[in-house]
């Protein structure tokens, strides 16, 4: 099926201008390598019709319009130069057509919702929470690097990481020293920051 003959009511009452106005929000690397973004490849001025070509779509959307990339007056008249306009046009198209695409993908597999913040109890106690790709040990280095900090600051002293036993001698075994000292170092330095701004 043409781009042309796609059934634009049924995309936009299952679509809408809303939704694609906050596909910032939905997909978040959108600007940035996502899926509005332009073929690496492109020369600049591809690049210029590709976003005009993403807008227009969005214009077609918004007022329900069926698909038509031919109706643009950018496309029949590009204002660029005229050696440049072949590049426009093809930047243009891609554009447009990228952006019904998406539209499409939408309706057939919408964004998951995002999960709900954790409850208010927990949430001042999320700074520290180990990186998630963390292994065992790991998670034990980073607990005892903030449990350290907790102690110097709570002591007034400065923080020395150096001169903690447990960074010095890791009670584990020694092929995991070298992960339980650098996670000890990440959970004592993010731990004293933190006490830190508290105090501030």
């Amino acid at each position: 099926m043409k781009l042309s003959q796609i059934a634009l009511p049924v995309l936009a009452l299952a679509l809408g201008a809303p939704a694609f106005l906050t596909a910032h929000a939905q997909y978040p690397d959108q600007g940035r390598g996502g899926w509005d973004a332009p073929p690496q490849e492109f020369r600049a001025v591809q690049r210029q019709g590709f976003h005009d070509g993403l807008e227009a779509a969005r214009r077609d959307m918004e007022a329900r319009r069926p698909a038509n990339v031919e109706a643009h007056e950018e496309l029949r008249h590009p204002p660029v130069d005229r050696e440049l306009r072949d590049d426009y046009r093809d930047g243009f198209r891609r554009g447009y057509e990228k952006a019904f695409a998406h539209a499409r993908e939408m309706m057939e597999h919408p964004p998951m919702p995002m999960a709900p913040p954790p409850p208010a109890q927990y949430q001042e106690r999320a700074w520290d929470m180990p990186p998630q790709e963390f292994r065992e040990f790991q998670r034990t280095g980073f607990h005892d690097g903030i449990e350290a900090a907790r102690r110097d600051f709570a002591d007034h002293r400065e923080p020395e990481v150096e001169a903690k036993r447990e960074f010095r001698e890791p009670p584990v075994p020694r092929e995991a020293r070298d992960d339980y000292r650098d996670a000890f170092r990440r959970g004592y330095v993010m731990a004293f920051k933190h006490f830190r701004e508290e105090r501030r």
